[in-house]
C-alpha cells in the first residue's frame, strides 16, 4: 500500500451498520495510532489507515471465500489489531462475528465452535483446527481494497435486524447460551455510552477485557474506534504491567472489573502507609478538600495512574461502594456500570462522583428499567427494555424464559430510588432461602467478607439451606489452607458474624489460594460447590 490508497472521507451518519458507523473515523484519523501494542520486543503502533485498508483487503478475501450477507465469521485472535480488522471486514461484507475466547481450554473452545458453527474462521496466532479458515493479515492490497471499497457495506436497513455478533456465553452460573446482538443493539448502546463522557481522539483506552464478551467489544473496541482514540494493549495482564501501562502510555480511559480497582486501592493505601506522616497528612487533606480543589491537589496520584484520567468504569460484577468512596475521596472519577451480554451490554451507569456510590446509576439513554413484582422493600426482578436488548437467544426455550414482549428478565434483584437510580441486591438464581424462610443475598455477604484485609475474595453459596463460603486467602496453597490462613479465615468469619443477622451467619467454610474465574474475570460460580466440597475446613 505505501499509504497510496485512499477513499474520500465521509461524514458521520446515523446508520446502525457498524462498518458504516466506524468507517468515517477510520478515514478521518488515518494517520493517528489506532493500536499501541506493548510487546517483549518493543511497542508496535498500528494506524487507523492501516486498519481501514487491511479490513477492506480482508473483506475482499472473505467475499472470494464465499462469505457474505448473513454469514458467520468466527474469530480466534487475541485483543489487538488483527481482531479489529477481522471484525471490521466481517461487518463490511454483511456477515456477523462469532468471537471465540482464546483463553479457554481446548474442550471449551470446541464447545463454542460447535455452538456458533462459523462458515469461515478468521485466525491469528491460533492452533484451532477448523476448515474453512482464513489467516488474518495486516497487509493491504490496493487493487483488492479498491474493488471492495466499491462494494456497498452490509445492509443494516433490512427488516430482520441484521446480526452484528453471536456471542457464546456460559455466564458465571454455567448455563450455555448463544446471544444474538444486532447492529442496532450495539450501535444504540455505543451512542448511549458516548453521552456519559466527553470522549475524543486524544483519549487512550487500555485493552483489558476480552473482545469475545460484549463488555470488551463495546467499551474497549467500538467506543475508542468511534472517537478515533488509541487502544493500548499491555504486554501481559499482570498487575505490575497494567499499572506501568497506565502511567507510561498516559491512559485516560480504564474500563475493568472490580478486582483491578480493589488492587489499585490496596496499592495506594500501602504507599500512603509507607510514606509516613507527610503522606498521611496529604491523604487527610485530599479527603477534606472540596471536590474541585481535590481534583487539582491529586496531580501526583494522577501522574502515577495515567495523568489525564477521563473515565474509570467498573463493570462485570458488584463493586463495593467503599472502593468507590475511596477513589472519590482522592478526587478520582470511578463509576460503576451495570449490564449483561443480552443488553449489548450497558443498562445503567453512575453519574460522575455519584452521591449514591452503592447504586449502579440511572439507565442510559433509550433504556427503560422496571422492577417486576416489588416486595415491601421495593425489591423485585430487574426487567430491561430498549434498543439495546438482544434479538434473542438461539434456543427458543431460553427465549421463552427470558423475554416478555419488549422486556428482558435479567434475573437480578434490585430496586429503584426516587431519582431513578438502580440498586442491586443479588441474583434471583443465587438467592438462598433458609429453612426459616429468611432470604439470604450472597452478593451482600461477599462484600462484607471482602472488607476484611485478610480476605482476598469470597464466594458465598448454599449448602443445606444455609450460606457457606469459599475464602481466597493470601498465603493459602494450591491444596487448600494451612494453619495460618485457616486461623485468619476463622477470625474474619468471627468478625463478620458479629455484624450480621443470625440467618446470614456463616459457620462452614473452605480456604483456597484463589477463586475460579470466567474469561471476563467474574467468579465462576458453577465451580464453587465442588471447590467447597474438596477444601472445606472440618
Amino acid at each position: 500500500m505505501n499509504g497510496k490508497f485512499r477513499i474520500t472521507a465521509t461524514v458521520h451518519t446515523m446508520s446502525d451498520n457498524l462498518w458504516q458507523l466506524l468507517q468515517p473515523a477510520l478515514q478521518k484519523h488515518a494517520g493517528s495510532p489506532a493500536w499501541i501494542c506493548r510487546g517483549r520486543n518493543g511497542r508496535r503502533v498500528v494506524t487507523y489507515r492501516q486498519l481501514h485498508d487491511a479490513a477492506l483487503t480482508l473483506a475482499g478475501r472473505m467475499r472470494e471465500a464465499g462469505l457474505g450477507e448473513g454469514g458467520t465469521a468466527g474469530i480466534v485472535a487475541p485483543n489487538g489489531p488483527e481482531f479489529t480488522v477481522a471484525a471490521l471486514a466481517a461487518w463490511k461484507v454483511g456477515a456477523h462475528i462469532a468471537p471465540i475466547h482464546i483463553g479457554n481450554s481446548a474442550h471449551e473452545i470446541a464447545a463454542q465452535m460447535e455452538a456458533v458453527a462459523p462458515q469461515l474462521l478468521l485466525t491469528h496466532e491460533s492452533a484451532v483446527d477448523y476448515q474453512p479458515a482464513l489467516a488474518i493479515s495486516m497487509r493491504a492490497e490496493a487493487e483488492l481494497a479498491e474493488r471492495e471499497a466499491a462494494q456497498p457495506g452490509g445492509d443494516a436497513t433490512a427488516p430482520e435486524a441484521p446480526l452484528a455478533a453471536r456471542i457464546y456465553t456460559s455466564g458465571s452460573t454455567g448455563t450455555p447460551k448463544v446471544v444474538r446482538l444486532s447492529h442496532a443493539n450495539l450501535a444504540s448502546n455505543m451512542r448511549a455510552a458516548c453521552r456519559i463522557g466527553a470522549f475524543c481522539d486524544a483519549d487512550r483506552f487500555i485493552s483489558l477485557l476480552p473482545f469475545s464478551h460484549a463488555m470488551g467489544l463495546l467499551g474497549n473496541l467500538l467506543l475508542p474506534l468511534y472517537h478515533g482514540a488509541a487502544i493500548v494493549s499491555p504486554r501481559v495482564l499482570a498487575a505490575d504491567e497494567i499499572l506501568a501501562t497506565l502511567q507510561q502510555e498516559n491512559i485516560s480511559v480504564l474500563i475493568a472489573v472490580p478486582r483491578l480497582f480493589r488492587n489499585i486501592m490496596h496499592g495506594l493505601e500501602k504507599k500512603f502507609h509507607d510514606g509516613g506522616v507527610a503522606a498521611a497528612a496529604y491523604r487527610r487533606l485530599l479527603k477534606k478538600a472540596p471536590l474541585a480543589l481535590r481534583r487539582r491537589l491529586n496531580a501526583p496520584i494522577r501522574r502515577k495512574l495515567g495523568g489525564r484520567i477521563n473515565a474509570w468504569v467498573s463493570g462485570g460484577s458488584h463493586l463495593d461502594a467503599r472502593i468507590t468512596r475511596y477513589f472519590h475521596d482522592l478526587g478520582l472519577p470511578l463509576r460503576q456500570g451495570y449490564g449483561l451480554t443480552e443488553t449489548a451490554p450497558l443498562v445503567s451507569i453512575q453519574d460522575d462522583f455519584d452521591s449514591a456510590p452503592d447504586s449502579v446509576g440511572r439507565p442510559v439513554d433509550g433504556v427503560r428499567v422496571k422492577i417486576h413484582r416489588p416486595d415491601a422493600r421495593g425489591c423485585g426482578e430487574v426487567w430491561v427494555a430498549g434498543p439495546n436488548v438482544m434479538v434473542g437467544y438461539e434456543d427458543a426455550r431460553q427465549n421463552a424464559e427470558a423475554l416478555r414482549g419488549d422486556w428482558f428478565r435479567t434475573g437480578d434483584i434490585g430496586r429503584l430510588d426516587a431519582n431513578g437510580r438502580l440498586f442491586l441486591t443479588g441474583r434471583s438464581k443465587r438467592l438462598i432461602v433458609t429453612e426459616a424462610g429468611k432470604n439470604v443475598y450472597p452478593e451482600e455477604l461477599e462484600t462484607l467478607l471482602e472488607r476484611d484485609p485478610a480476605v482476598a475474595e469470597a464466594g458465598v453459596l448454599e449448602v443445606d439451606a444455609r450460606p457457606v463460603c469459599v475464602l481466597a486467602m493470601a498465603g493459602a496453597g494450591d491444596d487448600g489452607g494451612n494453619a495460618a490462613t485457616v486461623a485468619a479465615a476463622r477470625a474474619a468469619l468471627a468478625a463478620f458474624n458479629r455484624l450480621v443477622s443470625a440467618h446470614n451467619r456463616i459457620s462452614r467454610f473452605a480456604v483456597v489460594s484463589e477463586l475460579p474465574r470466567t474469561p471476563l474475570g467474574k467468579v465462576a460460580l458453577q465451580e464453587l460447590p465442588a471447590i467447597f466440597a474438596r477444601y472445606e475446613v472440618k
